[in-house]
């Protein structure tokens, strides 16, 4: 099956892609009736941000163009996605944790999104019901497609592709975290200084369901609810973690993973990014707000969490080979 998969990476991405777009579609009228049924107080965010938007050209080239960004992502993790049991559950995780609840974006469903912003309630749950019942339907078909071209051939038990190496998940977690906190907050501060974001969040309009960030309450959130974001973010990127600490350029793999689920696989990124309406000008001062932060975050958290991982497994793993070499002589 796999090699299979690997000779027709275009016919991959294809169906991965136009799959996704249906299942995107099958979602987005029914969620538009419902959003416009809402009270007005009730959908200010929905309507600012459109994380569901109606047939039309650009719209579908959005959503393909994100298709083929996740198709490419989990393209060197084929294998264990669609090969072993659990895959489903991890496909949709990692669609629907990362892209949406997990992204950096501050839109309606996202951590960021209850962090920086005022939504309503209503708005993020009925965000996250129809993003995973898009997901859901999104998985399914994919699944049925790829039996149907290369058979059901998933092996080993669910508890494996999730909890693999058991006994190091629990430093995982912690090391992830404090790279996150880490790379969030001094990444974050040195970008905040030297962007002129200040200026930014008073003049553009995506910004004006911002919490104040001179708030108490706002610092308070922004702090714990880090940690919680990268808690979460560490739990849903375990399952592959064996697949990117053992390789040597691993840390590329990190990044694909982060930056693509997180940034490019959120509903918002390449829909705004394809559909942008203003100058040239305008277009790239856009560009230069965030957008350079997040990618520079990423990179540095994926290097210097790979490494520190990856020499903390092969200390482990030389102790438990010199503790055994004892035992049997």
């Amino acid at each position: 099956m796999r090699s299979l998969s690997r000779k027709n990476i275009l016919f991959y991405l294809i169906r991965f892609s136009v799959i996704f777009v249906v299942a995107y579609f099958m979602v987005a009228p029914i969620f538009l009736s419902f959003q416009s049924l809402l009270p007005e107080h009730n959908r200010v965010a929905l309507d600012l941000y459109q994380p569901f938007r109606g047939l039309s050209f650009l719209n579908i080239l959005g959503q393909f163009l994100r298709g083929v960004v996740f198709a490419f992502i989990f393209y060197p993790f084929y294998s264990l996605i669609f090969e072993r049991r659990g895959g489903k559950l991890l496909l949709f995780t990692s669609m629907f944790g990362l892209g949406l609840f997990g992204s950096v974006e501050p839109q309606p469903g996202s951590i960021e999104g209850i962090v920086y912003t005022i939504t309503s309630f209503t708005e993020h749950a009925s965000i996250l019901i129809a993003v995973a019942i898009q997901m859901l339907i999104f998985v399914l078909i994919m699944f049925k497609f790829e039996t149907y071209l290369y058979g059901d051939n998933r092996c080993f038990e669910v508890v494996d592709l999730f909890l693999p190496n058991r006994h190091l998940i629990k430093a995982f977690i912690i090391r992830f975290t404090i790279v996150h906190l880490f790379t969030y907050w001094i990444v974050g501060g040195i970008f905040y200084q030297i962007s002129g974001y200040q200026e930014v969040l008073e003049s553009m309009e995506i910004f004006i369901l911002w919490r104040p960030l001179d708030n108490l309450t706002t610092v308070f959130l922004v702090f714990f609810g880090q940690i919680f974001r990268g808690i979460f973010l560490a739990i849903l990127l375990y399952p592959f973690s064996q697949n990117f600490i053992e390789k040597k350029r691993g840390w590329a793999l990190l990044y694909l993973l982060m930056t693509g689920l997180t940034i490019l696989g959120s509903p918002l990124f390449l829909a705004e990014f394809i559909s942008f309406k203003g100058s040239t000008l305008e277009f790239f001062q856009s560009l230069a707000v965030g957008i350079p932060e997040i990618f520079s975050q990423m990179l540095v958290f994926s290097l210097l969490f790979f490494f520190w991982q990856k020499r903390k497994e092969t200390k482990q793993l030389q102790t438990l080979k010199y503790n055994m070499s004892v035992f049997l002589t």
